[in-house]
């Protein structure tokens, strides 16, 4: 009990010192914590950008199709009939069908033209699945039975063009003959998703079809389902078309994600390092202190050993001491940490200040990262840096318990 009081009483002593090493610990634990919710808010937003505006949860494609997908070949593609239907509608938690078609073409504004991808879609099929609908920034889009586009609002100030203008699409026909598709622009998205916003032009499907000359013919079907599942149906569905003899095959969004995954993953060794580094700084903190408070105190060392304190009851002093900065220093970074990502959850931050629109970089994210909460972070993270304080402690505590008595009060 002595021993326990004695290294309360020295957290007192040498205030600056411990104050310095506290705010050290606080500092590093704070920049993991702020760090990792800016991490994991980068992840979710990502996820969540691609199943809401590029694949939905579950994507239907041919399996040669979906091999070469990013080729955006006029071969393969589906075939409604009413088996496959049957499929689709008997998936557990489906809440909406999109049928795609998607496509090259070339934009033409009558002065200039740029490569784009071009998607036929059902209009009301595609607003049960996506959510492009609510980042209509001017016009709006498409009514069913219009004959009209929508662009992004990148791809239209890149080609000079509003909400009523004329454009030309120069499309390759499945017979791979040159056929345009003359269309009006109804409306321009700024969507979450800067790959919408760049390079893609929505027209109605059944204009699609009759400029690619494909028939009822789809690219692809996107199903949108209660998240969380989505491996178990992406089976289900598959087994159910091979059960009927249907050369088809679903696909989770992770699969079309795959790139995205990986810099998850790269992300989470990152973070990794980033402990390292935090958990080598509070180490170093606190051996210093120890051993800079055993040279200071040597006489009393020399002292407490002279009228009986046993080795290990010293140790247990330096413990008692390192363990309370540890406590502090952790309490404090915690705090700092709150309250950072509290202002990350609620006001992001501007990835403005690395150019903006993360597709750059690879992450489907426009111009801002909000952060996201990990509570276990928080006390895996503080009791992680108390059992550090402890166990760094000991070998310099040691170091200062197994001096002589003698030359520690005679040490001048």
């Amino acid at each position: 009990m002595f021993s326990f009081k004695l290294g309360l009483k020295n957290l007192t002593r040498q205030k600056r010192r411990n104050i310095l090493i506290i705010l050290v610990i606080a500092f590093a634990f704070s920049s993991y914590l702020l760090m990792d919710s800016l991490m994991n808010g980068m992840e979710e937003m990502s996820f969540d950008n691609i199943k809401n505006y590029d694949t939905g949860n579950i994507q239907v494609v041919h399996p040669e199709y979906w091999e070469d997908r990013e080729e955006l070949l006029l071969e393969n593609l589906i075939y409604l009939n009413q088996d496959m239907e049957e499929s689709i509608k008997n998936t557990d938690g489906l809440l909406g069908v999109s049928s795609e078609l998607r496509f090259k073409a070339n934009l033409n504004n009558g002065i200039d033209e740029v490569a784009v991808r071009g998607v036929g879609i059902s209009i009301e099929q595609y607003n049960q699945v996506f959510a492009t609908q609510n980042y209509v920034v001017e016009g709006s889009m498409f009514a069913p039975g219009e004959s009209k586009a929508v662009i992004g609002v990148s791809l239209a100030e890149l080609m000079d063009l509003k909400v009523n203008d004329y454009i030309t699409l120069l499309v390759r026909t499945k017979e791979d003959t040159f056929n345009t598709i003359d269309i009006e622009i109804a409306g321009l998205v700024r969507a979450p998703n800067p790959m919408i916003n760049n390079g893609i032009v929505f027209v109605p499907l059944d204009v699609a079809r009759q400029a690619l000359n494909v028939g009822n013919a789809v690219s692809m079907i996107t199903l949108k389902t209660v998240s969380g599942d989505e491996d178990t149906l992406t089976k289900e569905l598959t087994d159910s078309f091979k059960n009927k003899n249907l050369d088809l095959k679903a696909y989770s969004w992770k699969e079309s994600a795959s790139s995205v995954i990986a810099l998850s993953a790269a992300k989470k060794g990152g973070i990794g390092a980033i402990l390292s580094v935090v958990l080598l700084i509070g180490m170093l903190g606190i051996i210093n202190n120890v051993i800079l408070s055993a040279l200071e105190r040597t006489e009393e060392i020399g002292m407490m050993k002279a009228l009986g304190m046993r080795e290990w009851e010293i140790v247990f002093v330096f413990m008692v001491e390192a363990t309370g900065i540890g406590i502090l220093g952790g309490l404090a970074g915690c705090l700092l940490g709150y309250a950072g990502v509290s202002a990350l959850v609620k006001y992001g931050f501007s990835i403005a200040y690395i150019g903006g629109d993360g597709s750059a970089y690879g992450i489907p994210i426009l111009d801002r990262i909000y952060g996201a909460w990990n509570y276990p972070a928080f006390s895996f993270l503080f009791i992680l840096g108390i059992i550090i304080a402890v166990l760094s402690s000991i070998l310099p505590s040691y170091w200062a318990a197994k001096k002589d008595p003698v030359k520690a009060i005679y040490h001048r």
